[in-house]
């Protein structure tokens, strides 16, 4: 871990954010974050933590009603923090944006959802006021579509995250992971001046964050992490560290990613790494320990009954494979057994199962 990680889990050992704060902002524009899940609690804490004003839009009422009721706790790596009530304002849906001045917008819900998302938020895009650039903060590939499709593409930014958020209540997140610093830039040329400010505050209030001029390389970074480790762990239920503890596992995580430098080649995508063996010798040594605790959420989803992220995780592989004529044989696997988990948890989770 470095020493600006290290100087960082001192300085937000324990953060406690002002009382006094007005919840909407008090006459200054906003930071929107829409959906209140894991990453959505993880970043707002930061944002509050370093003095921003904040308004969540929720999925659900409930979601709201407990966060106006209590408050974010956030607790693990970079120490803990907490935002009460007053300051900021919570209230479900798009809709809760309506008349608000809003300079970010984070979406932070689900990849599953993206399209729902990027719906709501055209419908209401032109009664927010403000610069609403908008952050994908999703996992996979191709999350940023809709949104591309329904809003404009200048306004439009996408981030990279390497943190693991785990959601231990409607109000409360843990992270009890992090590889890498929060990656922010844009898949369509957009300015990424304004971007600094926003990496400032987040890493201020807790997580490490930068501007990123190679988005699309950084994005596909992180797709050999998660289509790696995501799956096989959800499948056999244990933590990232565990499966490089095993030969069985370990050669499907490297059979994994080399399919994927496979699929890069052939499309014409690139990552920082040259090849598939560049890139295991630093997964296996700089990226998989510090996050060796951490359960994917992709296992708390579906634990949970819901539908993972799997079809923009291993999914877009396979599409994108089959596109340019690229065999994928063990995405395609774990493509099919992770859906077929889906199906039986959510059989399960039907009354009179």
């Amino acid at each position: 871990m470095s020493s600006s990680t290290l100087g960082l889990l001192a300085l937000q050992s324990s953060t406690i954010i002002p009382h006094d704060r007005c919840p909407n902002g008090g006459g200054r524009t906003l930071i929107a974050v829409f959906g209140a899940g894991a990453v959505g609690l993880g970043l707002a804490s930061c944002l509050l933590a370093a003095g921003k004003p904040v308004r969540f839009a929720t999925r659900t009422d409930a979601g709201a009603r407990a966060l106006n009721a209590c408050g974010v706790e956030r607790s693990g790596l970079f120490g803990s923090a907490h935002a009460p009530p007053s300051a900021f304002a919570a209230a479900p849906g798009a809709s809760s944006l309506v008349g608000h001045v809003i300079d970010w917008i984070l979406v932070c819900t689900k990849t599953p959802a993206a399209e729902e998302a990027a719906s709501t938020l055209a419908g209401v895009w032109d009664q927010i006021g403000g610069e609403r650039r908008v952050v994908i903060c999703q996992n996979g590939w191709g999350s940023v579509a809709p949104f591309a499709a329904r809003l404009p593409e200048g306004h439009l930014y996408s981030a990279r995250v390497i943190t693991g958020f785990q959601r231990r209540s409607p109000t409360a997140v843990q992270i009890t992971a992090h590889a890498e610093p929060i990656r922010i830039g844009s898949l369509f040329g957009a300015d990424l001046t304004p971007v600094s400010a926003l990496c400032e505050a987040i890493t201020t209030g807790g997580v490490p964050c930068e501007v990123s001029a190679e988005i699309e390389s950084e994005l596909w970074s992180k797709m050999l992490y998660n289509c790696s480790l995501n799956p096989l762990g959800a499948l056999i239920g244990v933590a990232y560290g565990e499966l490089g503890e095993r030969n069985e596992t370990r050669s499907i995580l490297e059979a994994t990613i080399r399919e994927i430098f496979a699929v890069l080649d052939a499309s014409g995508y690139q990552t920082r790494w040259h090849d598939a063996s560049e890139y295991l010798g630093v997964f296996w040594r700089e990226l998989l320990p510090p996050t060796a605790a951490h359960e994917s959420s992709m296992l708390q989803d579906l634990r949970a009954g819901r539908r993972t992220e799997v079809d923009s995780l291993n999914g877009a592989v396979v599409a994108l494979a089959n596109e340019h004529g690229v065999d994928t044989p063990v995405n395609r696997a774990l493509l099919s057994l992770i859906r077929a988990r889906e199906t039986a948890a959510r059989g399960a989770s039907q009354p009179g199962s």
